[in-house]
């Protein structure tokens, strides 16, 4: 995959089919599209091409969105999708103010040169978002270009997977229902810092994460595994501002390892959310939070046994 940034670094000499999104997340509904995209271009013989935007254009419009993937993240699950050409296109007023035809010609058909595009059925271009799917299939006429829509995918129950759907359950813990839309597990990442070390008096040491997510999922005690120098381990996770201790305003995003004792301070960190325990609770007294810790741990220890028991059959 050749991956531009800037649309004026653009010039794309193969016809192409290009599909066009925020993508934030990348969830089975993105990755069905852009399954769609190598299908239908290898078919046609002709370039696969995902073009996105930076900053994400709630952002530039300063509307407020807690983003599911980091950037890192983000660039890593489009390297995965192995198309011929990722595009990252600066959002910004050039971008914005194009007209709906504008930004078909001078973007998709003289810079991506595109033979075939492919969007969702509600997808919206242009100025104020004044173009939509109809428009669209009406300038692929004049300029050349076939157009595909798709619709959402949906669930089994028959709701829509979509990003705002994952970042609402992520925001009330089911953090196992939106790894199964994200095709793996919610995960927050940062550099491992020191804290208080309160926790080591209790008898459960954690390691302190200077996260950069957005997306922070519900407070509360999580079974989780920390993938840290490339090793992964089990471990209890918990998000929240520590109400028994001083309530302080600070975020804390903390994980006790299980079987791990090594200084890691420095170190780029990854806490896998696999399943939420119970929200933020402030106990009566230190002795009620360290006895509940250990149903915590006792619990994550069973719940991951019955993991592995399964995956052995």
């Amino acid at each position: 995959m050749k991956v531009i940034y800037g649309i004026e670094n653009v010039s794309i000499k193969e016809k192409c089919a290009v599909c066009i999104g925020n993508f934030d997340g990348l969830h089975l509904g993105h990755r069905l599209i852009i399954s769609v995209l190598k299908k239908e271009a290898e078919q046609r013989g002709l370039k696969s091409v995902i073009m996105t935007f930076e900053p994400h254009p709630f952002r530039y419009f300063n509307k407020p969105i807690n983003l599911i993937s980091t950037h890192k993240k983000r660039m890593d699950k489009f390297l995965e999708q192995e198309t011929d050409y990722l595009v990252i296109a600066k959002f910004n007023n050039s971008l914005a103010d194009l007209s709906p035809e504008q930004f078909v010609k001078d973007i998709l058909v003289e810079k991506l040169n595109a033979a075939l595009i492919i969007v969702g059925t509600d997808y919206r271009f242009g100025s104020s978002k004044s173009g939509n799917t109809s428009l669209l299939a009406q300038l692929g006429k004049k300029y050349g270009f076939q157009c595909m829509f798709a619709h959402k995918l949906k669930d089994t129950g028959g709701v829509d997977i979509s990003s705002s759907r994952i970042r609402s359950l992520l925001e009330q813990g089911y953090v196992e229902e939106a790894g199964r839309f994200l095709s793996s597990p919610y995960s927050l990442d940062g550099e491992v810092i020191h804290g208080d070390k309160i926790g080591r008096t209790f008898g459960y040491p954690t390691i302190n994460l200077k996260t950069v997510n957005e997306m922070i999922p519900a407070f509360g005690v999580y079974a989780a595994k920390v993938k840290i120098k490339g090793k992964i381990y089990n471990a209890m996770a918990y998000i929240g501002k520590r109400p028994t201790i001083n309530n302080e305003p600070a975020l804390r995003v903390e994980a006790n390892i299980f079987d791990f004792n090594e200084e890691i301070y420095g170190e780029y960190a990854e806490i896998i959310l696999y399943k939420y325990l119970r929200s933020d609770i402030k106990f009566n007294s230190f002795d009620e939070l360290k006895a509940q810790m250990g149903k915590d741990k006792r619990e994550i220890q069973a719940y991951f046994k019955n993991i592995d028991n399964l995956n052995e059959y």
